[in-house]
């Protein structure tokens, strides 16, 4: 008892721990309990949060990223057009919140703003109450172009390109993907509506059936 005690009121030598009073010394040098390792490069990885996806830098997500920060809240609604699956171009069309929420037409092409003008388009100034959320946006464009593709080809169809639309229906809703698509000689052949946020397909209008 004399040496428990003694051992629990004196400072722990260099190299030992205590892990409780009934505990004995443990040498932080002996050997490591089954499941772990004391090479940092080989120990077992545990409570990790999961890597963020990598983002598409011809995709929409780095086309609404590439705005300016003042815009970045304030999102209306994003479009592409002649997307195989990526578009040349996207513009999106955004409030500035620095200059009383007035409405600007965004470029970005490869990652960059190519021009920024002030939007007049009522029916988007009549959509200033909604924000598309970049970080909600968790299917982007080139996934949602292969989503639709199965959804064509169960209509004996083959996608050329698609027109994109990003859009939000109300306030608090989640974004959702709308692919106007085209065959290889730019024939409208059908519709396909999703939810950004999951990739479930919401609507095929034009397309008699979904792929099971």
């Amino acid at each position: 008892m004399a040496t428990s005690l003694f051992a629990q009121e004196q400072p722990q030598p260099s190299g030992w721990q205590i892990d409780s009073p009934n505990q004995p010394f443990i040498p932080s040098d002996a050997a490591p309990a089954s499941g772990f390792s004391e090479d940092p490069n080989t120990a077992p990885v545990t409570n990790q949060a999961p890597a963020a996806p990598e983002i598409d830098p011809k995709g929409a997500v780095a086309a609404m990223m590439a705005i300016d920060p003042k815009y970045i809240e304030g999102i209306v609604v994003v479009t592409g057009r002649g997307g195989s699956p990526e578009p040349g171009q996207w513009v999106v069309v955004a409030r500035d919140t620095d200059d009383l929420g007035v409405l600007h037409k965004i470029t970005v092409a490869d990652g960059q703003v190519i021009s920024d003008v002030q939007s007049l388009n009522a029916y988007e100034s009549f959509r200033q109450d909604v924000n598309i959320n970049p970080q909600e946006v968790q299917v982007d464009s080139g996934q949602a172009f292969f989503i639709a593709q199965p959804i064509a080809a169960a209509n004996e169809k083959i996608i050329g390109h698609v027109d994109y639309a990003l859009t939000i229906r109300g306030k608090d809703s989640a974004p959702i993907w709308t692919l106007n698509c085209f065959d290889i000689n730019g024939g409208y052949i059908g519709k396909v509506i999703m939810l950004a946020t999951t990739g479930d397909v919401l609507d095929t209008p034009g397309f008699r059936q979904q792929p099971h």
